[in-house]
Parts: C-alpha cells; structure tokens; sequence
C-alpha cells in the first residue's frame, strides 16, 4: 500500500515542481531588468573640470554617449543655487561648457544631473572646485625687481629668477612712457629675468603688475600696480 501510495505522489510532486519553476522569473535573464533601468537613468557627465574665474566659473563635463540626455542641471551652494542648460545634439559625447556667473569667492561642490524628454534624471555627478575673487587678487606679489641696468643705451630691468616650479605667475606687465611721449606696453614671461625698455622717455617711471593665471581658470589674475623709477 505505500508503495504504491508513493508512485502515486512522485508524478504528481514532479509537476508541481514544472509549475512552480515556470512561475519563477529566469535569474540570467535580466533585460527586463536593464531596460527599465536605462529609462529610468539617462546618461550621467563625466570628467567634470572646474574652471576658476573672478567671481565665476565654466563647469567643463564630458557628456554621455546617451541621445535620451537633453538637459542637464547644475546645482551648487548646498543645492540652494542652479541652473539649468540644453543639451544639443552635437554635444552628445562631447565636453559642453556650463558658464556660472555672478558666484561668490570660495570651494563649493558642484552636482550635475541630466534628464530625458519625460523628466527621468541621471545619477548625480559631483566635482569640487574653487571660484576665486578679491581675496585670492589681494593675496598675489608683484614679481621683485633684482637691479635696475643700462643695456645697450636703453634702460632694463632685471628680476629675481622664478625658481618654484609650481608657481602659477605668467609674467609681468610693464607700462612706461616713449621719448615720443606715447606710452608702450610690455610682457615679460616669467621664464625670462630681463625687461628691456626701448626707446623709454629719459629719467621716467614705470607701472608693473605681474600676472597670474590658475590652472584651468578662465580669468588672469593681477597684483596690485606698482610704480619704480629706473
């Protein structure tokens, strides 16, 4: 009797099984899965650059390769402050350039999403960076002047060598006044040490202000102007 009880059950076991693993979603198959995600989430920015200017920055982010990605949002200052901007076709996969204007000196932490034609948006990219202002201009030197020299009848200016490597001055201005009396304008790279002053008016001034520029910023910076005799 339970033998043949047995026979009786093991078929009938064997098809609730068939049953219940065709009720069961296929753990390999996951394009559902995939397809759902890739509307929900369009293409997010990559390699963010933060591009310091005085009192404002250009955000530099390489888009996705995502067509469904039209617009992106940049937001800063704890999210209290954004922007929004179109993505065009022919940035898709290119760098675009997200200008900020107007935006106080100091670090923020900028967040960038993008989103579709039905509102879905990206996962957040974030990138820290500094916007500089009056208190990074008021902190910058005027390169120093080693000796004022005579060359060949004209007077010239030497400097003290730029020796730090990591020295982010691009050279010094010069302005002085002609024998003509026209005033001349010149810029000596901070690899040279000497400022020639060509056909300058006899016993005048001159007005220097050494320049800076940041890595990747998108202003020049000055020094305070100052006036020597040569």
């Amino acid at each position: 009797m339970m033998k043949k009880t047995i026979k009786l059950l093991l078929p009938l076991t064997f098809f609730l099984i068939l049953v219940i693993a065709a009720c069961l979603p296929n753990d390999g198959d996951y394009s559902a899965y995939l397809d759902k995600a890739e509307a929900i989430y369009p293409g997010r920015p990559d390699s963010v650059i933060v591009m310091p200017g005085y009192n404002r920055a250009n955000i530099n982010a390489l888009m996705s390769t995502d067509p469904r990605a039209v617009k992106i949002r940049l937001y800063w200052n704890s999210r209290r402050d954004s922007l929004d901007a179109v993505i065009s076709k022919d940035e898709i996969a290119n760098r675009k350039i997200i200008q900020v204007p107007n935006i106080p000196e100091g670090v923020y932490t900028f967040e960038l999403v993008t989103f579709d034609k039905s509102g879905n948006k990206s996962v957040v990219t974030e990138k820290t960076g500094q916007v500089l202002g009056p208190v990074y201009v008021k902190g910058l030197a005027n390169r120093i002047v080693k000796s004022k020299v005579s060359i060949t009848g004209s007077p010239a200016i030497i400097w003290y060598s730029e020796t730090d490597t990591s020295s982010v001055m691009a050279g010094t201005e010069v302005a002085y006044k002609l024998s003509s009396g026209d005033s001349a304008r010149i810029f000596t790279s901070k690899r040279r040490d000497t400022t020639i002053l060509k056909n300058a008016a006899a016993g005048g001034k001159l007005i220097l202000r050494t320049a800076y520029l940041p890595p990747n910023a998108i202003d020049t910076f000055y020094a305070k102007r100052d006036t020597i005799a040569y």
